[in-house]
């Protein structure tokens, strides 16, 4: 049996736009839901989020006209517009996939906004696979590609 192997990733990117514009694409669910996706290929089947401390969200992504895996998670820390935290659970079909901790940290550069995202948990997903398109994803979003 293979064991997962646990690790913590940390990526950072600079945005061309005001932190409460970033801000707003990580909480706003209608937001999210149009960005928050882990490859070029997939879409946003659907995208709940209640962002305060203690509530959940739910995102459903894959690609078009496949069962979505899923994502849900619980905010452990909402501190507007600078730190947004939670640990979430990605699953397929039931059948749990990876879990992590995630810590977004924002900091404003005075018109552009640096993202930090440090991600703890199996390796299999941090690797580059979901953040780094996910982060590309949310450039598109904010009009820089």
């Amino acid at each position: 049996m293979r064991r997962a192997v646990e690790s913590t990733l940390v990526l950072k990117r600079i945005y061309d736009a005001p932190i409460e514009r970033v801000w707003r694409a990580w909480t706003d669910p209608s937001e999210l839901g149009q960005w928050y996706v882990a490859g070029s290929d997939h879409i946003v089947h659907f995208c709940e989020a209640d962002v305060r401390e203690g509530g959940t969200y739910r995102v459903g992504f894959g690609p078009a006209g496949t069962t979505p895996y899923v994502e849900t998670g619980t905010y452990t820390e909402v501190s507007a517009p600078h730190r947004l935290a939670f640990e979430e659970t990605v699953s397929f079909e039931g059948k749990r996939i990876h879990t992590h901790a995630t810590l977004v940290e924002l900091r404003d550069l005075g018109g552009s906004t640096e993202l930090s995202i440090k991600s703890s948990g199996s390796e299999s997903w941090r690797t580059g696979e979901g953040w780094t398109p996910a982060m590309e994803s949310l450039a598109r979003h904010l009009g820089e590609v």
